[in-house]
C-alpha cells in the first residue's frame, strides 16, 4: 500500500477528498490528516507517508513551508500541491522545493486519481530499482569473493603466469603490482576447542577470524583470503624490504594486542619470505607453510619466521633449533607422541605432512633416532594415533583394519631414520586421505542441512548467506565456497530457484493474488517479485498463470 497523508483547511474539501476516493481499493492507505502544516508536520514525520497532498494557503503554516520542511526530513517522499491560486510565482517555488505536481482546483477525482497513481508508479519503480541493485549487489559480493578465493589460491599455487594474474586482478578491481611482496598465515582458535575438521567451523573462530580481518584487512597494501581450516592468508605489498618489515611488524603488533584480551586464545603465525616477483609469490607461501607446519609441534601462541637468511628477531628461535632428548626407555606415548600427532591428524593437510615429518625427527635427538626400537616405538606409537584417531571420526572398524594392517606389519621397513621418515609420510597421507573422505561427506550432510533451512525458511524476507552459514554452523566465506562446489549454483541462485518455485507452484494451485503470492514466497514488495519472476522465467506472473491455464483447458479438450 502506498500510504498517503491529507492536509486541508478547508473542511469540506477535506472531507471530500477523504470520502470520495476508496483509498485501499485503489491501492492506497489514508495514514492521517490535518487543517494546517503546523499540525501535520509532527504528524507526517511520525506516519512517514510516501505521498504528500496539500493545499498552499493555510493559517500557521502554508503549504509551501511544510513542504520544504517535508523534504529536508523525508527525502524521497512525494507532493501533491492542490491550489485555488494560479500564481506563477507559487508554482516556481513548490518546483524548487521539489514539488511533484502543482494542482488547480475544482479538481476532479479521476484526475486527483490519475496523479496519485502516477507518484505511485514512480515510488514503485524507485523501490524496485532500489530492491534490484541490492540483490545484485549480494550476488556480486558473492560471487566476487569466490572469484577472489579462486584467484588468490591460483596465484599461490602457481597456477596462473604474470600476465594472467594482473588481467584477472584488474578484472576483481586490485592491483597486486609492487616491488615486494610477503605471504602471512593466521590461525586462531580457542585454546580448549579442538579445531581443523568441519565441525569446527564453529561462531566462535567465525567472531575470532571476523574481528582480526577488521583490524588486519584495512591496512595499507594488504590483501586477504580465507583457506579450510580457517586460515587467514594475507598478501602484504611494499615499496621496500623496509616497508614490507614495517608491515609485518605492525600486523604482528595488532595480532598481540588483540590476543591481550583474549587470553582464551592461541594463534598461529607464519611469515613467509620477501620476493621481488609476482611469480615467485608461491615460493613465499611455500615458506610461510613449511614453518606453519611446526604449529602442530607447538603448546601456546607463537609468530614463525620463514627460514631465508633474514635475521630472526631477538629470542625467537626455530622448533628446528631446540633438540629434545628422549630416553625411549621412559618413553610415555599418551604424552609425548599422542599430543603432536593427534593434533596433526586433525588440522593437518597432505601439503604440509613432509613438513611436519621433518620437523617431528628433528626436534628428537640424533642420537635417540639412532636406536632402531626407538624408531620403530615412535612409528608403532604413530599407528595406535592414526587408529585411535580415524575411530574418533566415525571411521568403521573394519575400513581401519583394511587400511592400517599393512602399516601395523610393515616395522620391518625402518631400518634407518630415512625409512622410519618415509613410513610416517605414508602412513599420515593414508589417514588424512580417510579423514578428507569423511570430511567430504560431512559437507555433503551440511548442504543437505543448509538445503533444508533454505526449503524452511525462503519465504522469510531477512533469509541471507550469513543467516544459512550461521545455522550450518560454517563461515560464510566457507560456506559459500562449499555450496557452489556442491550444487554448482551461488546461494543467491538457489534461494531464487527455490523461491520460484514455490511460486510457480501457487499461481498454478491457488486463487491467491500476484502479490499474495510474492509475500508468500519472501518478497515484500509485489512489484520486485514481479521484476525477478519475469526476469527468471521469461512471463510475468500474470502471463504465466494465463498461460499455463490456457494449455491445460486445451489439454482437457
Amino acid at each position: 500500500m502506498i500510504k498517503v497523508f491529507l492536509v486541508e483547511d478547508e473542511f469540506v474539501i477535506r472531507k471530500a477528498i477523504k470520502h470520495t476516493i476508496n483509498w485501499e481499493q485503489e491501492g492506497f492507505e489514508l495514514v492521517g490528516e490535518a487543517g494546517d502544516g503546523e499540525v501535520a508536520y509532527p504528524k507526517i514525520l511520525s506516519t512517514k507517508p510516501d505521498v504528500l497532498l496539500t493545499d498552499i494557503r493555510m493559517p500557521f503554516m502554508d503549504g509551501l513551508e511544510l513542504s520544504r520542511l517535508v523534504k529536508e526530513s523525508l527525502p524521497d517522499i512525494r507532493i501533491l500541491i492542490i491550489s485555488g491560486y494560479d500564481d506563477f510565482e507559487y508554482a516556481k517555488q513548490a518546483i524548487s522545493i521539489g514539488v511533484e505536481e502543482y494542482l488547480m482546483k475544482p479538481i476532479t477525482e479521476e484526475t486527483l486519481l490519475k496523479e496519485l497513481n502516477k507518484a505511485a508508479d514512480s515510488i514503485r519503480d524507485e523501490n524496485m530499482a532500489k530492491l534490484a541493485r541490492e540483490t545484485y549487489k549480494k550476488e556480486r559480493q558473492e560471487i566476487r569473493a569466490l572469484e577472489l578465493q579462486k584467484f588468490f589460491r591460483d596465484m599461490l599455487d602457481g597456477r596462473v603466469n604474470v600476465q594472467d594474474s594482473l588481467e584477472q586482478g584488474r578484472e576483481l578491481g586490485i592491483d597486486i603490482i609492487a616491488p615486494w611482496y610477503n605471504i602471512l598465515l593466521l590461525q586462531i582458535f580457542p585454546k580448549d576447542l579442538e579445531y581443523g575438521l568441519l565441525e569446527s567451523y564453529s561462531k566462535a573462530r567465525e567472531e575470532l577470524n571476523a574481528a582480526v580481518r577488521k583490524k588486519i584487512e584495512n591496512m595499507p597494501c594488504v590483501y586477504l583470503y580465507e583457506q579450510p581450516g580457517g586460515i587467514l592468508c594475507f598478501i602484504e605489498m611494499a615499496d621496500s624490504m623496509e616497508a614490507l618489515q614495517s608491515q609485518e611488524s605492525q600486523s604482528i603488533e595488532e595480532l598481540r594486542a588483540y590476543m591481550e584480551d583474549h587470553m582464551d586464545v592461541k594463534y598461529f603465525l607464519a611469515i613467509g619470505k620477501p620476493v621481488e616477483r609476482i611469480r615467485d609469490m608461491d615460493q613465499s607461501y611455500n615458506a610461510a607453510s613449511r614453518r606453519f607446519a611446526e604449529r602442530y609441534l607447538s603448546d601456546d601462541s607463537k609468530v614463525f619466521y620463514a627460514q631465508n637468511g633474514s635475521e630472526r628477531p631477538e629470542g625467537e628461535k626455530s622448533h628446528l633449533e631446540k633438540k629434545i632428548s628422549i630416553d625411549y626407555h621412559k618413553l610415555n606415548i599418551g604424552k609425548i607422541e599422542q599430543k603432536y600427532m593427534m593434533n596433526f591428524l586433525r588440522n593437518g593437510s597432505v601439503t604440509e605432512i613432509q613438513g611436519f615429518v621433518a620437523d617431528y625427527f628433528d626436534s628428537i635427538d640424533e642420537e635417540s633416532l639412532l636406536s632402531l626400537p626407538l624408531r620403530q616405538y615412535i612409528i608403532m606409537g604413530a599407528v595406535i594415533c592414526a587408529i585411535s584417531f580415524l575411530g574418533s571420526i566415525n571411521v568403521p572398524q573394519e575400513a581401519i583394519d583394511a587400511r592400517m594392517n599393512d602399516f601395523q606389519n610393515a616395522l620391518s621397513s625402518v631400518g634407518s631414520i630415512e625409512e622410519a621418515r618415509d613410513y610416517m609420510e605414508r602412513l599420515l597421507t593414508e589417514a588424512i586421505s580417510v579423514r578428507n573422505k569423511v570430511a567430504d561427506k560431512r559437507y555433503t550432510r551440511v548442504i543437505d542441512e543448509a538445503r533444508v533451512y533454505i526449503q524452511e525458511n525462503y519465504n522469510n524476507e531477512d533469509i541471507s548467506l550469513h543467516s544459512v552459514a550461521s545455522n550450518v554452523n560454517v563461515s560464510p566465506n566457507h560456506f559459500s565456497m562449499v555450496f557452489k562446489q556442491e550444487t554448482g549454483e551461488t546461494f543467491i541462485e538457489y534461494l531464487t530457484k527455490i523461491r520460484m518455485e514455490k511460486a510457480r507452484e501457487l499461481l498454478l494451485c491457488t486463487s491467491m493474488k500476484t502479490s499474495e503470492v510474492g509475500f508468500e514466497v519472501g518478497y515484500r514488495d509485489p512489484h520486485y517479485f514481479s521484476y525477478i519472476f519475469k526476469k527468471t522465467q521469461g512471463l510475468s506472473p500474470k502471463e504465466y498463470r494465463k498461460t499455463q491455464r490456457d494449455q491445460d483447458k486445451e489439454q482437457k479438450q
